[in-house]
């Protein structure tokens, strides 16, 4: 029977080429666009991350009330006090973030990578692809040097050789035996692809020194709550023991709120919901059009009926076809959703997700198989159990060419729904492209035009301290004397890079409007000569740092702005002192003050303080001013660096514009999707308006031409067939509007100085609306003025 009924959709489908493309069409559209936006969601929200029963690890952050830092990272003494006095933990590790110059096998590169406890390992149920990794006892201070390297690189760089581990290769100048290669799974964790282990020395360490991340894995029967009550105390006990603990804390975060992030979160979940809409949107679409054509093989049915048929067996029938149209549009749909996925990654930066998407797994195409099959019933079951209902007398009875057609409510209202969803998804799309552009148009606080920035990493053993920085000062005057450069300078970060992004609690040492005492998180940047006029970074008051400016100077500091009125408000802030908190052997003077700079968000300013390039540090970001396009004066810049090393690596070669664009890389996703999802909705939309008045029409022509027989005016007609569409399309725009002002508050942390119900926006989508619906709304209203009403009633 089932085959059958194959058949007979088969036939069905050939005879109705236009209707069944328009299906097809449809349903891939919505199928395709759920597909490629769930297989995000799969790899980041609900795929298990890829450690041994991660739902047992944990992300150990420091937190400090006081400072509104709700999570913050650790210190290697605090790591060490943790790991004696927990019990709730089977094992703890950390890690740390590192930059490694690998030289003596090909060109010099530098890669960026981690220190890591010999823990960390099997406290994640990792195993080395190659070899083993880290031994106890390899992170003591003068242990050998060993080092893992990431498949990736092992892949890319040494071919995959598996005789690579055993071997040595010389990393920042010092000869490294490769003892393993790491899995990728680590360096989702930490960023990188060199790993060696994190020597700790405690009695060259500082307590307050916040510079690695913590782990732990829960052990067996414990849960969050419980640990975090033993380490309350255990945070309690630490800062009994030591003063400058007093005000932080311990936070523990699930290991999956450490990777996803709740913008990310917010976002993907925005974007599904949109791309459902869709889906709605389709399928009420395509059970308008299964309705229409319903009612035009009443006839048809009719007589099946009367040949035997029972209702069930028509109900079956009409299903069987509602499947098979969309099984058809899921196939598309997957096909589409494959592109979907390519598109989707070429538009946002590698490290925008904490996971790679993929391809389509074994759930996302479980999800297409399920979300094909309940949207086939979904658009199916109305028109189908509509069909089966046919009255078999009044039918066969009728002598007019069409009858009245049904169920005009449905298609109504679903054409109304219809515009309902779309009015939202227009309204989010709307706010995300208005928050856009207005992140584009911000005031970063520099110039980023003509700006080339690289980085240096220079190794400890050949350049201690002081010749480091005699390198860096040669580097610079090098550079300003190149042809086409304007200026030249260094930071440990520049905005929006790839460099050391760090806040310390700082206090003023003098007279301030806080209390005493009151430490503020605060960015800290290390910086050249000359940094603030390379960048264009305004000089307020007093003055740059100067070449004078060494380690056996007065300690001075320039602060921004915004971190100068936290401190001292409206007062002259030049003469002040600042401290890092804890640490009153080092107090810096205030020589200057720059403007604001939107160093790590567009969304935000951040206050930062400024210290002098007095000692040497290993990894420094070069920020070059160039008359011609930056990228043209590239090739001058590495003979540059290799004329005074030629094994130094010049890595991360990006332009300034390249940084900011790359910053605003998720909101323009989220912008540039929910867009198209939008734009979609609206053209399904304009069209189910336009479908069911097109049908009012045809199944009207008697009556209007009875109404023109007696004398209607053309524009009478005209009008009627417009309120009747428009009515429908006001519904479905007022009950959008209101459906919106009620979601709005989900946008709230994706949108940038607008407001969530923001007049203009919901004016503009209304009103564009409205002449969407008008326009569906004459081209059948047209048809019905111009129906000749001797040929209409001639027809009957």
């Amino acid at each position: 029977m089932l085959l059958n009924d194959l058949r007979y959709t088969a036939r069905m489908l050939r005879k109705s080429p236009l209707f069944t493309l328009a299906v097809v069409f449809t349903v891939a559209l919505g199928i395709g666009a759920n597909t490629a936006i769930f297989s995000v969601v799969n790899a980041v929200m609900l795929r298990p991350l890829p450690y041994s029963e991660p739902d047992r690890l944990v992300w150990i952050a420091e937190k400090n009330d006081r400072l509104n830092l709700p999570t913050f990272a650790t210190s290697v003494l605090n790591y060490l006090s943790w790991k004696e006095q927990s019990r709730t933990f089977e094992a703890l590790g950390a890690f740390g973030f590192a930059t490694f110059n690998l030289t003596g096998n090909g060109d010099p590169e530098q890669f960026t990578g981690g220190t890591v406890t010999p823990s960390l390992f099997p406290l994640l149920g990792m195993k080395p692809i190659l070899g083993r990794s880290f031994a106890d006892g390899e992170d003591r201070p003068g242990s050998a040097k060993v080092v893992m390297i990431g498949e990736g690189l092992w892949r890319r760089r040494f071919g995959g050789d598996p005789a690579l581990v055993g071997r040595t290769i010389t990393l920042n100048g010092v000869d490294t035996t490769v003892v393993g290669i790491a899995p990728q799974t680590l360096s989702l964790l930490s960023t990188g692809d060199l790993w060696i282990p994190m020597t700790i020395d405690p009695g060259r360490e500082i307590r307050l020194n916040h510079v690695i991340l913590a782990v732990g894995r829960l052990r067996p029967g414990v849960t969050l709550e419980q640990a975090q009550v033993e380490m309350n105390v255990v945070a309690g006990q630490v800062s009994q023991q030591y003063p400058e603990m007093k005000d932080w804390g311990i936070r523990l975060v699930d290991f999956y709120q450490f990777f996803v992030g709740p913008q990310l979160r917010t976002g993907l979940l925005v974007l599904l919901c949109a791309v459902g809409c869709v889906l709605l949107i389709a399928s009420a679409n395509v059970a308008n059009l299964l309705l229409a054509r319903a009612s035009s093989r009443q006839t048809e049915i009719a007589v099946r009926t009367a040949m035997g048929a029972s209702r069930g067996r028509l109900l079956q029938q009409l299903l069987v076809e509602s499947l098979v149209l969309a099984i058809i549009g899921g196939a598309a749909g997957l096909i589409a959703a494959l592109w979907g996925i390519d598109a989707i990654n070429a538009l946002m930066p590698a490290t925008l997700l904490p996971v790679p998407i993929g391809g389509v797994d074994k759930t996302v195409l479980l999800f297409a198989l399920t979300l094909t099959v309940v949207t086939g019933l979904l658009f199916g079951i109305a028109p189908a159990w509509h069909a089966s209902k046919t009255d078999l007398n009044e039918v066969l009875k009728q002598t007019t060419r069409a009858s009245a057609g049904g169920r005009p409510r449905l298609r109504n209202g679903l054409a109304a729904a219809e515009l309902a969803l779309a009015t939202i998804l227009l309204i989010g799309a709307g706010l995300l492209t208005q928050s856009l552009l207005r992140l584009q148009h911000v005031t970063l606080g520099f110039e980023p035009d003509r700006l080339l920035t690289f980085q240096i990493a220079l190794p400890q053993t050949k350049y201690p301290t002081e010749k480091g920085a005699v390198f860096y000062r040669a580097l610079l005057e090098s550079l300003r004397a190149a042809p086409g450069v304007r200026g030249a300078a260094m930071s440990s970060g520049i905005p929006f890079g790839a460099g050391n992004y760090t806040q310390t609690p700082i206090a003023t040492s003098g007279p301030s409007p806080l209390p005493a005492d009151t430490a503020i998180p605060t960015d800290w940047r290390i910086v050249s000569p000359a940094y603030f006029e390379t960048m264009s970074i305004p000089l307020l008051r007093g003055r740059e740092f100067l070449d004078s400016d060494t380690a056996t100077a007065p300690l001075v500091v320039i602060v921004s702005q915004a971190t100068a009125k936290r401190f001292w408000g409206a007062d002259d802030p030049l003469g002040r002192t600042l401290h890092r908190q804890g640490d009153l052997t080092r107090v810096y003077t205030v020589v200057g003050v720059v403007g604001d700079v939107r160093d790590t968000a567009l969304s935000q300013e951040s206050p930062a303080i400024y210290y002098s390039m007095t000692s040497r540090v290993q990894l420094m970001d070069v920020v070059v001013r160039t008359e011609a396009p930056p990228t043209s004066i590239l090739p001058a810049v590495r003979q540059k660096v290799h004329e005074l090393d030629a094994a130094l690596p010049v890595s991360t070669v990006r332009t300034m514009d390249e940084w900011v664009t790359n910053n605003a890389a998720q909101p323009r996703l989220n912008a540039i999707l929910l867009g198209v999802f939008a734009s979609v909705a609206l053209l399904i939309a304009a069209i189910g308006i336009y479908g069911v008045l097109a049908y009012s029409v045809n199944q009207r022509t008697r009556e209007i031409g009875l109404r023109m027989a007696l004398g209607a005016p053309r524009g009478t007609v005209l009008r009627l067939i417009v309120r009747e569409g428009m009515i429908v399309g006001a519904i479905g725009i007022g009950a959008g509007l209101v459906a919106a002002l009620g979601l709005s508050r989900v946008l709230a942390s994706l949108v940038f100085d607008v407001p969530v119900r923001d007049p203009v926006t919901y004016s503009v989508v209304a009103a564009a609306l409205t002449l969407v619906a008008l326009a569906a709304c004459i081209i059948p209203a047209r048809k019905a003025s111009r129906v000749d009403p001797m040929v209409a009633l001639r027809a009957e």
